[in-house]
């Protein structure tokens, strides 16, 4: 394409330099009007999959975000021959040969997403039955539903490169050594996936079960090769890569069908021991949520520096350990209160004084009380 640009009393410098920059600034323009068309087609993907989602699921990260980023690079790849034929090169020879391997490649990828989320749904949906109706363990089958997903995309990524005209040898090469500068750049996030399948082999929790990992409280809600999420008790969502889940010590409270409730009360040293004892056993006794009563134990645990505690032992259902926990606590107070037993807490007592000197009083703080049994 050449503009009718008269150079006529141009400078020799300017005149020899002008084809040059028409014809660069054409190709810079069109490789810019390109650019935003492959930017409108990934908006257009975008505003279709905002409204294809359901309110209650996140946009980010899912398939309509990942197809719509693909469909920007294929657009590119659709339309880089105008660009370079502009600058060139032979502009119906590429269409020709990278238009049907372009639009081919596109196809593969498409499909890739839809059986990929297919599968992934159906695997998925089988182990919520599955878990419903017969009680199996649906966190195998959450875990090979990302899996299968992930294999899914990288296959069919492959099979692209192959339509866009990448030898098959020269690939399985350029696979290997982009494989081996991705393993030693994401060294971390293998280590993730490596313990994401040992999570998934061994299983030392399940999706729904209450659990504390990575120093975070809180139910397990999914479990991917990359990441444990887990809601807590404040309905926060929280990712934990899977090898800080794998890493460091894992408490599972909710694994047990019972759990014990350990409960310390202090008395103070002029109560009845005996007495408090009594009262902690027969408030234990009385709930009707506490299971076996042969397991409760009541007993003096420590003699405190300015209290006796006393020590329950009793075993609940896990589901009802925080209401149990809840309703002993409230019952052995209001028993102390009505048996006159004292739980002693801490008395800031201010005494008046004169300063040497002085004629004015003032206040201080009085040392607390002395420990029974300690002299001064």
């Amino acid at each position: 394409m050449k503009l009718p640009i008269d150079t006529t009393g141009w400078p020799p410098w300017a005149a020899t330099l002008e084809p040059y920059v028409e014809k660069w600034g054409i190709v810079l323009l069109s490789a810019i009007a390109v650019w935003i068309v492959a930017s409108l087609l990934r908006r257009l993907v975008l505003l279709i999959g905002k409204k294809a989602l359901s309110k209650d699921k996140e946009f980010e990260g899912s398939n309509w975000d990942l197809a719509a980023s693909i469909t920007r690079v294929f657009a590119l790849i659709l339309l880089s021959p105008i660009p370079l034929g502009l600058a060139g090169y032979d502009w119906e020879a590429m269409v020709e040969q990278r238009g049907p391997g372009a639009i081919g490649a596109v196809a593969i990828l498409v499909i890739a997403v839809i059986i990929a989320n297919g599968v992934a749904r159906s695997l998925r949906r089988f182990g919520r039955k599955a878990h419903r109706r017969a009680g199996a363990d649906d966190t195998l089958f959450a875990f090979a539903a990302s899996l299968f997903k992930y294999l899914i995309f990288a296959v069919a990524i492959v099979f692209a490169l192959t339509q866009l005209g990448f030898p098959t040898a020269s690939l399985a090469a350029l696979l290997g050594a982009a494989g081996l500068a991705i393993g030693l750049a994401l060294q971390d996030t293998l280590k993730a996936v490596a313990a994401g399948i040992m999570l998934a082999i061994f299983r030392p929790f399940r999706i729904g079960d209450y659990v504390s990992a990575a120093g975070l409280d809180g139910e397990v809600i999914d479990i991917t090769p990359f990441l444990t999420q887990v809601k807590q008790i404040d309905n926060k969502i929280v990712s934990i890569t899977n090898d800080k889940v794998w890493a460091e010590p894992l408490i599972n409270h909710t694994r047990q069908t019972r759990r014990r409730l350990d409960l310390y009360f202090d008395i103070s040293y002029d109560d009845d021991m005996d007495l408090a004892l009594r009262l902690v056993r027969e408030v234990a006794d009385a709930h009707p949520r506490i299971l076996a009563n042969d397991d409760t134990w009541v007993g003096i645990h420590a003699l405190a520096s300015s209290s006796v505690q006393v020590r329950l032992r009793a075993y609940v259902a896990t589901p009802e350990f925080i209401d149990v926990r809840a309703d002993v606590t409230k019952a052995v107070k209001e028993a102390f209160d009505a048996n006159g037993v004292t739980i002693p807490f801490q008395h800031v007592v201010y005494v008046p004084y004169k300063a040497p000197g002085s004629d004015e009083e003032k206040t201080q703080a009085a040392p607390p009380p002395m420990a029974p049994g300690t002299d001064d």
